[in-house]
Parts: structure tokens; sequence; C-alpha cells
């Protein structure tokens, strides 16, 4: 079970690692009034990237899903997910297993929460 204070400091370390996030999920519902609050058993967090190549150096071998839009894994025994947002002349997307998702162009105000 998470609680903010655990989202906090995996995005601290993430962000020390040069790996900027976006909030994604249950933690962002919650945090913009969206739902109300919940018991949470993960991280998970949107990146906006071109590829993984930097997230699959700071995760090493610990990845327990090395899809190509998605990694899984543990940070500090808290599961944390992140989704790869890429970024073309249309705008943000997730190349998905079966489809393309276009996110709306405002999906970069769901930047994780700073100290």
């Amino acid at each position: 079970m998470t609680d903010l204070g655990v989202v906090l400091r995996i995005v601290d370390a993430l962000e020390a690692a040069r790996l900027r996030v976006w909030l994604f999920g249950g933690w962002a519902e919650e945090l913009r009034g969206l739902r109300v609050p919940c018991e949470h058993d993960d991280v998970a967090l949107l990146y906006p990237g071109r590829d993984f190549d930097r997230v699959d150096r700071f995760i090493g071998d610990g990845a327990a899903d090395t899809r190509p839009h998605k990694r899984s894994f543990e940070l500090d025994g808290v599961p944390v997910e992140l989704l790869l947002v890429q970024k073309d002349e249309e705008g943000w997307y997730t190349e998905l297993p079966r489809r393309q998702h276009r996110w709306p162009p405002d999906v970069s105000r769901w930047r994780a929460p700073r100290r």
C-alpha cells in the first residue's frame, strides 16, 4: 500500500536520475479530486520520451515488464508502472500493442507533485 509520501519519494528518485514523469492512474485522479481517496497498491506514471533507454539504464535488470510501451519495476519495494508517451506533429500518443492512443493536448498537466 502506498501513501502520498511514497509517491513523492518515487518521483524524487526518478527525477534525481533525470527521468521526468507525469502522475497517472489512481493517484492522479485522487490528487485532482476526480475520485475519493482510497488505498493504492502501486504508482502509475507517464514517461514522456522517445524511448525507454534511460529508464532501462536506471532499472537495470529489475524490470518486471519490458514491453515497448511499458516498464514495470519495484522501487523501494513499491510497484511502479511507467507508460511511454511520445510526441509527433499531431501531439502526444502511446503506441499500444493493438492501437495508438492519442492523449489530450493538456496531458502534461498531470505532472507529478513536487515537494
